[in-house]
């Protein structure tokens, strides 16, 4: 959301200083030999959340106020007495204690605490006091019913039971005492030395030695703040919140119900009824909801925390958002660690594990995408081999590689390759009449599974299919590119001249056990050419078998490989169909599955043009078609370019492009979460979301939200989702969604490696 120019100034100003800090683009721009612009990896701020939640006996308990000190001991007000957090970690939630440090304060029943001079401070119904300065700060009131109360200079102390008000100096003196109705909220602000007086219909300044000055009245008043040296106010209320240098309402946030606000390295947080969220220089507006970020999205109160993190206190717990430097480098090495520790099934990456009863031990199964995973993440590990000489990058390839390769030969077919394998799983054939319609309608494949040719215990699933097959070209084609071992190339080999000459052989068919065509293996011409031109099947299976074609000639040598590609783009319009541009891309009802499948765009097959792409451009049987090629990938990519997908940026960027998007990449490894949990996200009712129309490509804003604020997105799903279900219990692969494309831009050399930080 964009704000008039008055409070751009504003927010600039706020953020100017700490912006240059952590300015990276002023740096020494270089290029590799390609001439392509190359990112320096440079620490940046990687945000993810520690999240502290009620257990069951405490589940009655509100949160109210909290405070943190010097030391770093948190401490938080609840209906139930005063509590700390324990125990807490990414991945493992901490939960609330009752707080023992101090065991006078246990017969007391503390109403409010608040932080000054870094020291936590203690309201009851007789005294306002501190356990810091050797225990001295002790100030008696005479308020039973005090509810709030604020600290300030020479250690004063301004008291209110929500009506009346006292302002005590240290030793109990009454220096001034009055009436403020409906009182809701008092602060300190140390730059003026005054006390915000704030009520649902008023917000006003006490200054000591003068009279309480009302500086502005309305209605549905929640918080304000004071800010900044130049004491500049802001108020919010139920329906957003009022600059009061312009009396201006702004209103279009992710939540309007304003619930508290903080300044925090110069930059304004939000608490809300919904989330919390800080306003960023450009004004916009960074979003933290949902279980990846906070217990629950009712928030208390937020301040800053001593280990460059957040709090923020909600109802039911409490969030700390942590702020770590750390390189791209960084990140991929923690997603590496955390994919061989929870992701491996039998050398199969798993896409999504399930965490049954804790994240200690994730649940690996079967998928029916098991060779596209395994593949995507092969070939992640060969470019870190290539670019680091990691040996255990290159273990981690080979295992992937025989889990491929087994793929094959469990099947007892020379050329069909399995979806899946497992252990000790049950044969079963789902494959019955009318099995083709519940594909279609479904987009789950059938279940067949058969015994396996290798061990009588183990099964395989059959009716593999295109998106299968470009897993395995890409892997195969990349340990035969990368991979210095001529044995394993060998092996790689034979894999890939057995699938591609079995679909040859069997007239661009993946011919089934059942002696069928696959649902999605058939790349036939009266298959493919019997779509309308403007349905995209006809343009992806074109683009997909022409890639096949190619890598297997360029690698086996094989004339019927080159001469049915050859074949295919001259005597059946292949090269047409697939260099028709993508915007005449559309739907049609011509027959029942052209309506299906042109229904809206189908990002599966977004993943499958592009690593597909790996073998269309460089083995291009030509210069001429190696340049339409680079043609049609660059039109495929301009279309793309809105979702800012590394992916399909460094991919177009293999093709020699300059252009390719260099800065969202990056952003989008950046943004990417550390916690990779399916948990629910919502963003359709936020009021700074502006939503265009409904379109052919499912794109729900002009411009895509942070990966930190969506679902968690995988290269063939929809990036511009902005809803999800989810509790938690599924943990994704980095494998394939970021660790590809991060290696990918290395091995590229448009990401630099990291710079060494000084001592």
């Amino acid at each position: 959301m964009k704000f008039n120019a008055l409070f751009i100034l504003l927010l600039l100003n706020l953020a100017a200083n700490a912006f240059q800090k952590n300015d990276v683009t002023q740096q020494v721009v270089k290029y590799n030999k390609k001439g392509q612009e190359v990112y320096q990896d440079k620490p940046y701020t990687q945000e993810y959340s520690i999240r502290y939640v009620l257990t069951d006996e405490k589940k009655t308990s509100t949160l109210q106020t909290l405070s943190v000190n010097r030391d770093n001991q948190i401490r938080i007000v609840s209906s139930h007495g005063l509590v700390v957090p324990d125990q807490g970690s990414l991945f493992f939630p901490g939960k609330f204690i009752t707080d023992n440090s101090f065991p006078q304060l246990l017969t007391k029943e503390i109403i409010s605490i608040s932080t000054y001079q870094d020291q936590t401070f203690y309201l009851d119904n007789k005294q306002v006091f501190s356990n810091a300065w050797a225990g001295k700060i002790q100030v008696d009131h005479s308020l039973p019913n005090a509810k709030f109360f604020a600290v300030g200079k020479d250690f004063h102390c301004l008291i209110s039971d929500g009506s009346n008000l006292i302002y005590l100096d240290q030793y109990g003196k009454t220096i001034f005492s009055g009436k403020f109705n409906n009182l809701i909220q008092v602060r300190y602000h140390e730059a003026t030395n005054s006390f915000l007086l704030v009520s649902p219909s008023s917000v006003a300044e006490f200054i000591p030695s003068q009279s309480i000055i009302e500086r502005y009245a309305g209605s549905d008043i929640t918080c304000a703040l004071q800010y900044g040296k130049q004491n500049n106010l802001i108020i919010g209320t139920s329906k957003g919140y009022i600059i009061y240098s312009n009396n201006s309402l702004v209103s279009k946030l992710p939540c309007p119900q304003i619930q508290a606000i903080e300044e925090i390295d110069q930059q304004l947080w939000f608490g809300s009824a919904n989330g919390a969220f800080k306003l960023n220089a450009d004004g916009k507006y960074s979003y933290y909801a949902g279980q990846r970020w906070l217990p629950d999205n009712n928030v208390v109160a937020i301040t800053k925390g001593k280990e460059n993190d957040i709090l923020v206190l909600t109802q039911k717990g409490l969030a700390k958002i942590c702020l770590k430097q750390m390189t791209l480098e960084d990140k991929a090495m923690f997603y590496e660690r955390q994919v061989r520790e929870k992701n491996m099934r039998y050398g199969i990456n798993c896409s999504g594990v399930k965490l049954i009863d804790n994240y200690s031990s994730a649940q690996v199964n079967n998928q029916p995408s098991d060779n596209l995973w395994t593949g995507m993440y092969l070939v992640g590990q060969l470019y870190r081999y290539k670019v680091t000489g990691s040996t255990d990058a290159k273990q981690n390839a080979f295992e992937s590689f025989e889990a491929l390769e087994r793929l094959h030969t469990v099947t007892g077919i020379k050329g069909l390759f399995a979806r899946s394998f497992e252990r000790d799983y049950k044969v079963e054939n789902n494959k019955d009449s009318g099995w083709q319609e519940r594909e279609l309608i479904t987009g789950s494949p059938a279940a067949l599974w058969l015994s396996a040719a290798d061990h009588h215990n183990w099964t395989w699933r059959s009716t593999a299919s295109s998106d299968q097959t470009v897993g395995q070209v890409f892997a195969l084609t990349a340990i035969l590119e990368l991979v210095d071992d001529t044995a394993w190339k060998a092996r790689a080999l034979k894999c890939l001249d057995d699938l591609i000459g079995y679909i040859v052989d069997n007239n661009l068919y993946i011919i089934d056990v059942d002696g069928e065509p696959t649902m999605w293996g058939k790349w036939n011409p009266d298959y493919v050419n019997s779509f309308p031109r403007n349905i995209g099947d006809r343009k992806i299976t074109s683009s997909n078998i022409i890639a096949f074609l190619q890598t297997a000639y360029t690698f086996t040598k094989k004339e019927k490989y080159k001469s049915k590609a050859i074949e295919l783009m001259e005597k059946f319009d292949y090269l047409e169909n697939l260099m028709r541009p993508m915007k005449e891309i559309g739907s049609s009802d011509n027959d029942k599955l052209s309506k299906v499948l042109s229904e809206e765009w189908n990002h599966s097959d977004d993943e499958m043009y592009f690593l597909a792409y790996w073998g269309l451009y460089p083995y291009a049987l030509n210069t001429k078609l190696k340049e339409e090629f680079r043609k049609a990938i660059k039109d495929h990519w301009e279309i793309e370019k809105p979702e800012g997908d590394a992916l399909w940026n460094f991919t177009y960027a293999m093709t020699g492009a300059k252009e390719f998007d260099l800065k969202r990449s990056i952003d989008f490894l950046k943004e990417y979460p550390i916690d990779l949990r399916n948990w629910g996200m919502h963003n359709s009712t936020r009021l700074d979301v502006e939503l265009i129309p409904k379109n052919f490509r499912g794109q729900t804003t002009k411009e895509r939200l942070p990966l930190s604020e969506l679902p968690i997105f995988r290269h063939n799903g929809q990036i511009f989702t902005l809803d999800s279900a989810g509790d938690g219990n599924v943990l994704f692969s980095a494998g394939d969604t970021w660790l590809l494309p991060y290696w990918m831009g290395r091995y590229l050399g448009v990401i630099g490696a990291p710079i060494k930080r000084k001592n």
